[in-house]
């Protein structure tokens, strides 16, 4: 696949794995595939816990193969607070996902305004053709 693969989804828990279903099925096959899936399952859960989407809000998941790498991007709603690289204690647990975000990535960033926030990050792969699938 060439371009840009996006969907939206009900802010909901329960639809994570519907994220990761149409994620791992944009990039089967591809060399960064798993890393791709656990990214983006870490930006979604973050776009439901922390922004202000509601039950009857979605949030969009973007998925563009580059060159070299494939792109990773989660909007939402907003919320009071910017999306920050925490640090968490050796007994939390939660609080580790913009951690393996950065270790997974070889870039990532964030664009917030109070009524929206997109996280992206790219993963980079030994890929020379942008092949997914369709």
């Amino acid at each position: 696949m060439t371009g840009t693969r996006m969907r939206e989804f009900p802010a909901l828990l329960e639809e994570l794995g519907h994220v990761r279903h149409f994620v791992g099925g944009v990039v089967a096959g591809h060399p960064a595939a798993d890393d791709v899936v656990l990214a983006v399952s870490e930006l979604a859960a973050n776009a439901v816990e922390h922004s202000a989407s509601g039950r009857d809000d979605n949030f969009e998941v973007r998925i563009t193969h580059l060159a070299d790498a494939v792109r990773v991007e989660v909007h939402d709603h907003g919320g009071a607070g910017r999306p920050r690289l925490g640090v968490a204690g050796a007994e939390a647990t939660r609080g580790r996902g913009l951690f393996l975000v950065d270790r997974l990535s070889r870039d990532w960033g964030i664009t917030h305004r109070s009524d929206h926030t997109g996280v992206w990050c790219e993963i980079g792969c030994t890929c020379t053709a942008p092949e997914m699938a369709a």
